[in-house]
């Protein structure tokens, strides 16, 4: 065989090759990859709480929330993440307060409860309780060796618009119970899934 006969060989086989891809991609009953399969190997979707069905969707500038309520002033709370540690023996919940209204709110001093053991309270989310309905129980802000709580300090006035995240933490109520109302003062109750520990 001539070089001139194995390079017109070689020609036709590609261009050959090249007609059966095409036609297999454009073959509807071809086999094709599996997009499902495709997804899961870049990781697990994270599993998204159930949102309470008392509570209105979130207004916080698009993002999800797992509670949304309203307090004096058009303050609005959206509780954001609630977690369990990993000892099963607090409980954390974040929020954010977002001013919707027209004017500078200045009463955050609210928040902070009535107990005046509790350090720095006027301007922190102190006052703020978790209440395990079922059984009865109510839970407040854990507190710090020095008297604190473990929750968020030293809030300021709100502009309009403004948001500001918070978060509070709790002793965990038992593994079993699976809601929780969260509660701060001038605002409704926020019912709220605890989760499982990390």
């Amino acid at each position: 065989m001539t070089i001139r006969n194995s390079l017109r060989t070689a020609a036709v086989l590609a261009t050959s090759t090249l007609a059966l891809t095409a036609c297999s991609a454009d073959n509807p009953s071809a086999p094709q990859k599996d997009q499902a399969s495709e997804s899961r190997t870049t990781g697990p979707e994270p599993e998204q709480p159930p949102a309470p069905d008392r509570t209105a969707a979130p207004d916080d500038g698009g993002g999800s929330g797992l509670a949304q309520v309203t307090g004096r002033d058009s303050i609005v709370l959206t509780i954001t993440h609630v977690e369990r540690s990993a000892s099963g023996k607090s409980i954390t919940v974040s929020a954010t307060l977002k001013n919707t209204g027209t004017k500078s709110f200045f009463g955050i001093s609210a928040y902070g409860g009535t107990d005046a053991s509790i350090k720095g309270r006027m301007h922190s989310l102190a006052g703020a309780t978790l209440t395990d309905t079922g059984n009865n129980m109510r839970y407040y802000v854990l507190r710090d060796t020095a008297g604190g709580c473990l929750c968020s300090t030293a809030l300021r006035a709100l502009k309009p618009g403004e948001t500001v995240p918070v978060f509070a933490q709790f002793p965990a109520p038992p593994d079993n119970v699976s809601s929780a109302d969260f509660q701060l003062p001038t605002f409704p109750n926020a019912t709220i899934p605890l989760g499982a520990a990390r």
